[in-house]
């Protein structure tokens, strides 16, 4: 992702590009300065980063409320008029995103279709164990409350076998809990502002299963180029949801093939999405330029764009 955007800024030749990388690992070549970043050193690395830039532009996971954290240190920082603009989502969009339980109570209220979130130590309660129980669900998924993509996520053939899991070295504090729902794995690419959103691209994931455990294999951008109507009004609905998110986001979702191609959708991700990497050959467009144009533009309109197929293989 960090190489695709960067690569995709290059080419418009507008920005000198300074990016931060692990001391530990080469720095990208698509940068004019990279800033080596040593174990514990991160903080004060970005700060000064952040000094030098005049837009900001985050690509960081919601686990452990990374995301979260910097995109109000940023934030703090922009009111302040001291640092670099933010070309992202807010705070609320950001919060709501990456709490899938906020997220899920919030899709409900907007009536959007999604799947239920029990908290893991809701399973530790006699009652709602037993209510669960009386709804013989087959398969169940254990989510880190703040997880990104597949990390943590792990599937259990029965609720008992969930909840030992949950239960041991106090999981539950951290984990919640959703019935399993086949169906195909998919995802759309949007632009948001101003609670309107413009969708870019309609997504197959492809999904494997290792033991209990997922894995994204692949990507093929514009792979359900048949939903994308109905994942348009899904795109709306979330962006009038978060008034505050901004640019890119990207949206997981099952489509249930065998009960009349039901959606659910099941996570926001404010922020950069795998999908990126073939935006610019799906699009015939360079993303890059049209998130500028949308986030610093407040008359942005979508161009005409193309809808090819590029698959993705991670």
């Amino acid at each position: 992702m960090r190489d695709a955007l960067l690569r995709d800024l290059n080419v418009l030749k507008q920005y000198q590009l300074i990016t931060m990388h692990d001391a530990r690992l080469a720095p990208s070549e698509y940068a004019q300065n990279s800033m080596a970043v040593a174990v514990g050193d991160f903080d004060k690395v970005f700060k000064k980063a952040l000094k030098q830039a005049d837009f900001v532009w985050l690509i960081a996971p919601e686990t452990n409320g990374v995301l979260l954290e910097l995109t109000e240190h940023c934030l703090k920082a922009e009111a302040q008029k001291s640092d670099a603009l933010l070309l992202g989502c807010g705070f609320d969009a950001t919060l709501t995103s990456t709490s899938k339980s906020l997220c899920f109570e919030a899709m409900q209220a907007a009536q959007i279709f999604t799947l239920p979130v029990y908290a893991g130590e809701d399973l530790n309660l006699p009652d709602c164990y037993e209510t669960l129980l009386k709804q013989n669900i087959g398969q169940w998924v254990a989510k880190p409350e703040d997880g990104a993509g597949c990390d943590g996520i792990r599937i259990f053939d029965s609720l008992d076998h969930l909840k030992l899991w949950v239960t041991e070295d106090s999981r539950y504090l951290n984990y919640l809990a959703q019935p399993y729902q086949g169906g195909v794995a998919a995802s759309f690419s949007m632009l948001c502002r101003d609670g309107k959103a413009w969708l870019l691209s309609c997504n197959q994931q492809h999904i494997a299963c290792d033991g209990n455990q997922f894995k994204l294999t692949g990507i093929t951008v514009n792979g359900m180029l048949t939903y994308w109507q109905r994942f348009e009004t899904i795109a709306r609905k979330i962006a009038k949801m978060l008034p505050d998110a901004l640019g890119y986001v990207g949206v997981d979702v099952i489509v249930d093939v065998e009960n009349n191609d039901k959606i659910y959708a099941l996570e926001i991700n404010p922020r950069l999405t795998t999908s990126y990497i073939g935006l610019h050959e799906a699009l015939n467009y360079n993303p890059a330029k049209l998130i500028l144009d949308c986030v610093l533009n407040d008359k942005f309109e979508m161009p005409v764009l193309a809808r090819k197929q590029v698959e993705i293989q991670l």
